[in-house]
């Protein structure tokens, strides 16, 4: 099924047309306007409350249709400056801190991710070794 993604802007993002993110709501999305001004920082798909999916044939949300939510959201991010340092808890600490702080932690998800570069792209990722890193890893169950 082909889906509407949800636009966010963040001011790490890429402006107008540079961003892949504009990019890819214009050709999905016939009622995007593009801004030059504005940054275009990232595209949701999926059943996340703060920007739920369409779907485009039938313009029911993607909740709606699979009576569920996804147990992960798709991203596209275009960057243009270093985002701010990103806090993934395991599910049992994410739903331990979105009790006790909602207004801080949204939702009682967990955020494991995986990031493919689309375009070039830098990435400081942990202060762990490698060793140190497959260790952690291997503690972890898939999805």
């Amino acid at each position: 099924m082909e889906l509407t993604g949800w636009v966010k802007n963040y001011g790490w993002g890429r402006k107008g047309i540079s961003s892949a993110v504009a990019q890819l709501a214009m050709a999905n999305d016939p009622d995007f306007r593009l801004n030059e001004e504005e940054t275009y920082a990232e595209m949701w798909m999926g059943t996340h409350v703060c920007g739920v999916s369409v779907v485009k044939e039938t313009g029911e949300t993607l909740d709606r249709v699979l009576k569920k939510d996804l147990s992960y959201l798709f991203k596209v991010l275009s960057i243009n400056k270093a985002l701010s340092i990103q806090v993934h808890p395991n599910k049992c600490e994410a739903e331990r801190l979105h009790k006790e702080r909602p207004d801080i932690y949204k939702d009682p998800n967990h955020k494991p991710e995986l990031a493919i570069a689309l375009t070039p792209f830098l990435a400081l990722v942990g202060f762990m070794s490698a060793e140190d890193i497959r260790d952690y890893i291997d503690e972890f169950q898939p999805l």
